[in-house]
């Protein structure tokens, strides 16, 4: 089996992403790519991940809201036959076992913890 990696297209500039991709092909390994909140909230980073075809799509969204907007924002988001998609553990077992539910073939990462928090943030919260 070939060594997974997943490259972070965290930028709103379509032709940046585009250049990252057509970059990053190797049959040596196998390449996912990262989106973010900020790129599938961009004027078109969501019609662009719709249109990937024969690659692997991680959605880094972080959802963490109640059980209803969680299961209709990966409801909305089954068109993007992502590969990916992350959630929030602290939304709640509830929460993760109705998107897990719902999710199909996208398999569902647990964010417990923010790599942006230090350890005064986290005594903190």
């Amino acid at each position: 089996m070939k060594p997974k990696i997943f490259i972070a297209c965290d930028t709103t500039n379509i032709p940046k992403v585009r250049k990252i991709i057509k970059q990053s092909k190797t049959n040596k390994i196998k390449i996912g790519y990262k989106f973010g909140l900020e790129f599938m909230n961009s004027k078109n980073g969501r019609l662009f991940v719709s249109k990937l075809k024969n690659k692997t799509v991680f959605v880094d969204l972080k959802l963490n809201d109640t059980v209803n907007t969680m299961l209709s924002t990966v409801k909305a988001l089954k068109d993007l036959k992502m590969n990916y998609l992350t959630v929030h553990i602290s939304s709640g077992l509830a929460a993760l076992k109705a998107v897990k539910k719902v999710s199909g073939s996208t398999k569902i990462i647990g964010v417990t913890t923010l790599t942006s928090l230090n350890d005064k943030d986290l005594r903190l919260i």
